[in-house]
């Protein structure tokens, strides 16, 4: 009986882990709308190392896919990039894609002297990059296919191809389809939109080692690292604390007290999670002061100084192992993760050892 038992749950174990390996194939064809089938195009998966080009056929594939949350990207010179997100669970999805014709619009250009497009850029790079180390040791490889324009008191720029970065500390090629990037001189406001893909660069046992040691450092604390927390429920074990915001004016206002992570998500199926709390959160990385006991408080909410790790999130989107998400609403970061911008970006592959 003994080693018959042993035997169903040496069974049970390998349908399980079987199971827990599932992956499935994202695929699809891409075309014109004359329904020409388009050679050559880009197809990637946005924040990743996955991706590849159209064959004669207009079809791709990307095979041995983990279940989770994408946004499936295509881009061809001459039309309109296309943004497909993608929620892989219990078996493999076609996309399909057809292409629309980029049209030429005009916007209230500024074209100026070479020095101002100086500035422009310097503006562009402050902005866009981040000013943390990492970012400043990030070098924009072909600034010239950025094209700026001026509305009132905003910057904006775009590209019709990829921006190529490299970033230095972290050991990553980039390439970053920028769809738009607006930042307004007045209000102090930046916003972005686009997709990169990341491409690791070749170095010595030295570099690889050191660029180790950076992306761990850059991995702590932040936006992918709380998500995956979050999904593990493992947050306040890995230095996050988390409260309800109650207000939505300054000064912030939050609970006293923090919020458990099964207060805060729910898991809909085995690949993904969701925020029950539909409003603001403010998470704090303090491995310290998360290891304490909380000292209950029975007021009802109290105002903060932005910690220097301090972050306010609200995200309306399945969110899965790896700390991704795809979602058709914007994103809402504010302080400490508002601050870490491409310059300091890992890609979804990314695993600390």
């Amino acid at each position: 009986m003994k080693s018959i038992f042993l035997t169903f749950l040496s069974i049970l174990f390998f349908a399980l882990h079987a199971k827990s390996q599932q992956t499935f194939n994202i695929s699809g064809t891409v075309s014109n709308t004359k329904g020409e089938k388009i050679q050559a195009a880009t197809v990637f998966i946005a924040g990743s190392q996955k991706s590849t080009v159209t064959d004669a056929n207009g079809s791709f594939q990307f095979p041995n896919t983990a279940p989770g949350a994408y946004q499936v990207i295509i881009n061809m010179l001459g039309y309109n990039s296309i943004k497909h997100n993608v929620s892989l669970k219990d078996k493999s999805i076609v996309v399909d894609t057809v292409m629309q014709d980029k049209s030429i619009t005009l916007e209230g250009v500024n074209i100026g002297n070479k020095s101002q497009r100086e500035k422009q850029l310097k503006t562009f790079i402050k902005y866009f990059m981040g000013e943390s180390e990492n970012a400043k040791a990030c070098k924009i490889l072909n600034p010239d296919i950025i094209e700026f324009s001026t509305f009132k008191n905003e910057l904006r720029a775009t590209t019709d191809d990829f921006l190529i970065i490299e970033n230095n500390n972290l050991g990553y090629r980039v390439k970053y389809l920028l769809r738009s990037f607006i930042y307004d001189d007045v209000k102090d406001a930046t916003g972005y939109d686009g997709e990169p893909i990341f491409e690791q660069l070749e170095g010595t046992t030295a570099q690889k080692e050191l660029w180790q040691s950076n992306r761990k450092a850059a991995y702590q604390g932040s936006l992918m690292h709380y998500l995956r927390a979050m999904y593990n429920n493992t947050a306040r074990k890995e230095g996050f604390l988390t409260y309800a915001v109650q207000n939505f004016s300054l000064p912030v206002m939050i609970a006293p007290n923090p919020v458990g992570t099964e207060q805060l998500i729910a898991h809909p199926d085995s690949s993904f999670m969701v925020f029950k709390y539909k409003k603001r959160l403010y998470t704090v990385y303090d491995k310290k002061k998360a290891e304490e006991e909380d000292k209950l408080s029975t007021r009802s909410a109290i105002a903060i100084t932005m910690d220097k790790t301090g972050s306010v999130l609200m995200l309306h989107a399945d969110v899965d192992s790896r700390g991704n998400y795809a979602s058709t609403k914007p994103l809402l970061i504010q302080g400490f993760w508002g601050k870490k911008r491409i310059g300091d970006q890992l890609p979804l592959e990314y695993q600390p050892n």
